[in-house]
């Protein structure tokens, strides 16, 4: 039971794990999702801003270079700086563009829009955060940005480009320079949204410095303090470890690839490309928390499912493990109880015993003895209903600290709580006596038969199966000295002993064949002899000479008695066909048979054969039977009778008048001679109430026609009283002792 509960909530414990193992290999995979789909997305950003910014920046550069040489070609330089109607309608146009000047390659300023102050103005050349980005300008044929500055006349900041202006013969005649404002970078940028978690970015390859952020709170250390290296967080030979690819790899392929950086302390995802033609790096940085924050909800969703499955689980387990528990306990209850009963079996009988072994107890044995005969009469359904009533009355009659248990079909056992001492050992007859008699006030028409036997614990055995063995045997000898309770003693244990080896030797005699037949005469009132019986002797070379009221109980019980039936038919037929042979009138042989022998389903096969091999005449055949035979299955017992006499075998019913037989019994019996037992020969000189009942027996056999012979006459006395009330056949050592076959030949030789 345990194993099995152990085993179920094992399974439990491997499903939960199992599960476990399960959802975390689902969520490491939805965070790989995760990251990816935001990876892919911050790059995918990354490409479609640095498109947009290539896209402004060329469009730019192109807008710079016609609108410096159209400036050129319609003015000469002149010596102070002026404004140009046309870059104030540029302007107006054009709102990302703050405002326009040209300068001389001098770094001093010519034209410019009236949104500026001249005054303001500052030498590029010479000016120490403008030299570098001014020098690169006359150097490159391309567009260069300056690094980012705030401008104080129109309170913005502001990305410088320049584009430098050359002749034909590739001298820098001027520098068209304008402002992009980083307020409006959206526009240029397309960024759809921006946070602190979520930004775009542009660096400078050539100084390191931020160019743009999308983020709206920056302030000037984003721009002017901040490097590309202190806003990735991240050293190039990290980022050859986390690409697999050197810088200048990455640049020059302009590839866009995914990093993943600490910025002021926090992770972030890094996506970026670089722009070779304007020395600018497109940076999208997307903070991991909220990533982290998506992969916390779905661990929550899936936490959420999984503690949702095993609370199922455990549910569905508890609901099998209560009803496993059930069935077993059901199962252990029908294991130790008794199925029609519910008494303790025969299982908790020994448990009891172990439990009970420090103690001193005494066990009763209690049998039904005529359950066998309620079946065959009434049926199971009867046997059984009697037998839960009886153990109901037991239950009740023997309460606790008295155990009770049925240990087999028509046996019960009482555990007594102390020892059945002299002093108490009445009381308890009285309690079984008083339990049968509640069972006869109800059931008067049907009444139990028991026997009882009692063994002391740990006198008479200090098992449980020895003490059984004694209850049994004191029981067994209960209902062999016709008792209804026995208490065990000494003479119990010799007996069965004594009982034991007849029936070893029993095997041993049937093997041997050393059994042999006697026969006593019966005659006529002239004495003649007419019919004989036959017996069977045995002499063992240990026992000596066994009689057959010992030796043919214990047959009967060991089934041995078929054995030894089959052995009195064929060997007494055979011995009879030679006696015949020497009578000048037919004789009759009488065979008692047994109830077991006769209830044999090879009973008629194995008595036809031997009357057929021994050419015997069927009707010379009598088979004595008891009234025990008709207590179990009548109607079966009575179309056996009358399948043999078909055959011409006749019956006869030994000792009349000592059961209980009745008349209706007697009227519907297919018998032919009734036997007057030897009880009522030997008193019916000196008992009139013998006597009486002699002269019932055979005017009841003259009313029924049937014949009559008395046996166990042993006096002339005897003989003549018999001959006066009308017996016409006899049987008894006053005639003829039991001897061999030889003697009775010469016996029937002689008469």
């Amino acid at each position: 039971m345990a194993l099995i509960k152990n085993n179920l909530w094992k399974l439990f414990c491997f499903l939960l794990l199992g599960g476990l193992v399960l959802v975390s290999i689902l969520l490491a995979y939805e965070w790989q999702n995760i990251e990816k789909e935001y990876r892919t997305s911050s790059q995918n950003r990354v490409e479609f801003s640095a498109q947009a910014l290539k896209s402004t920046l060329r469009n730019k550069e192109l807008m710079l270079d016609l609108i410096g040489r159209d400036i050129l070609s319609n003015n000469n330089l002149p010596e102070k700086t002026s404004t140009i109607k046309l870059l104030d309608n540029i302007l107006l146009e054009n709102p990302v563009l703050l405002g326009f000047g040209l300068f001389n390659p001098q770094g001093e300023i010519i034209y410019y829009s009236s949104n500026l102050n001249a005054s303001t103005m500052i030498n590029l050349k010479k000016n120490e955060k403008t030299r570098q980005s001014f020098a690169q300008t006359l150097s490159s044929d391309k567009m260069v940005l300056g690094q980012t500055y705030f401008n104080q006349s129109l309170q913005e900041w502001v990305i410088p480009i320049r584009k430098a202006l050359r002749d034909k013969s590739g001298t820098v005649i001027a520098v068209m320079t304008a402002g992009m404002a980083v307020s409006r970078g959206t526009k240029y940028l397309n960024v759809l949204q921006s946070n602190s978690d979520d930004y775009i970015m542009l660096a400078r390859e050539i100084d390191g410095f931020i160019q743009y952020t999308s983020v709206k709170d920056a302030d000037i250390a984003s721009y002017t303090k901040t490097t590309i290296k202190q806003a990735l967080g991240l050293s190039d030979n990290a980022l050859v470890e986390q690409t697999g690819k050197a810088k200048e790899i990455l640049k020059s392929s302009e590839e866009v690839f995914s990093i993943d950086t600490q910025v002021g302390g926090k992770p972030y995802i890094t996506s970026a490309k670089f722009d070779n033609r304007y020395q600018l790096w497109t940076l999208s940085h997307m903070a991991m928390q909220p990533i982290k924050s998506v992969f916390y909800w779905k661990v929550c969703w899936y936490s959420f499912i999984y503690l949702l499955i095993c609370a199922v689980l455990y549910f569905g387990f508890r609901f099998i493990a209560r009803a496993e528990q059930k069935r077993i306990d059901e199962l252990f209850y029908l294991s130790r109880n008794d199925d029609l009963t519910k008494l303790p079996n025969r299982k908790a009988l020994r448990d009891s015993f172990e439990a009970k072994k420090e103690t001193s107890f005494s066990l009763a044995i209690i049998n039904i003895t005529n359950l066998r005969s309620m079946n065959n009469r009434f049926g199971m359904e009867y046997s059984d209903k009697a037998i839960k009533t009886y153990a109901a009355m037991l239950q009740a009659t023997f309460a606790a600290p008295y155990l009770v248990f049925r240990n087999s079909g028509n046996e019960f056992c009482i555990i007594t709580p102390q020892l059945l001492d002299e002093q108490n050992r009445h009381v308890f007859e009285q309690s079984l006596e008083s339990s049968i008699q509640h069972y006869e006030v109800n059931n008067s028409e049907r009444p139990l038969n028991i026997s009882v036997g009692v063994a002391n614990y740990p006198e008479h055995g200090i098992t449980k199966s020895k003490l059984v063995r004694s209850a049994h045997l004191a029981n067994q000898w209960a209902k062999d000295t016709g008792q209804w309770l026995c208490h065990y003693h000494a003479d119990i244990k010799q007996a069965y002993l004594r009982r034991l080896k007849v029936e070893e030797r029993l095997n041993v005699a049937l093997s041997e064949q050393s059994f042999s037949m006697a026969y006593q005469c019966q005659v006529n009132e002239q004495g003649k002899i007419h019919a004989m019986e036959a017996l069977i002797r045995w002499h063992d070379g240990e026992l000596g000479m066994v009689s057959p009221a010992e030796f043919i109980a214990i047959a009967e019980q060991s089934d041995l008695i078929f054995k030894i039936g089959d052995f009195v038919l064929a060997r007494s037929i055979s011995e009879f066909a030679k006696m015949q042979q020497h009578s000048d009138t037919p004789l009759e042989l009488a065979i008692n048979i047994s109830v077991m022998q006769f209830q044999s389903s090879a009973f008629i096969p194995t008595l036809l054969q031997s009357i057929e091999t021994n050419n015997v005449a069927a009707h010379s055949i009598i088979l004595e039977i008891t009234e025990s035979l008709f207590m179990d299955n009548l109607e079966h017992v009575i179309d056996t009778i009358n399948s043999l006499k078909s055959r011409g075998i006749r019956f006869s019913m030994d000792d009349f008048g000592t059961g209980y037989s009745s008349l209706s019994l007697l009227r519907r019996l297919p018998i032919d001679e009734l036997k007057i037992d030897k009880s009522f020969v030997d008193d019916i000189l000196i008992d009139p109430k013998s006597n009486s009942m002699v002269q019932s027996i055979i005017a009841i056999a003259n009313s029924h026609n049937l014949s009559v012979i008395a046996e166990g006459v042993e006096e002339q006395a005897q003989f003549d009283m018999l001959v006066d009330i009308g017996c016409k056949r006899f049987q008894g050592y006053y005639f003829y002792k039991p001897v061999a076959a030889a003697t009775v030949i010469e016996y029937l030789t002689v008469n």
